[in-house]
């Protein structure tokens, strides 16, 4: 049996950093996936393409809007999860 991968701290802020700054990624393709009280699910979910920037506890997008880290639950590239919690 194995075991599941143990996260380490700054790995989100590490992902996101590469989509936006890493030759041939591209941010488009990335879906970030995060709990909002503001919706029915719980879930919302915002493009790669649509980070404005990348800090080590939250990300920005347009209109000064933040997403804190800790709230981020699944990453996916393509509609693949390269990351989840």
């Amino acid at each position: 049996m194995t075991r599941p991968r143990r996260k380490r701290k700054g790995e989100i802020s590490e992902i996101l950093s590469a989509m936006l700054w890493k030759p041939g990624e591209r941010p488009e393709d990335y879906e970030i996936v995060f709990e909002s009280r503001g919706t029915e699910t719980g879930l919302d979910s915002v493009r790669g393409d649509e980070i404005v920037e990348v800090k080590s506890d939250r990300l920005i997008l347009p209109g000064d809007t933040v997403i804190p880290l800790h709230r981020i639950v699944e990453i996916r590239v393509r509609g693949k999860s390269i990351w989840s919690r």
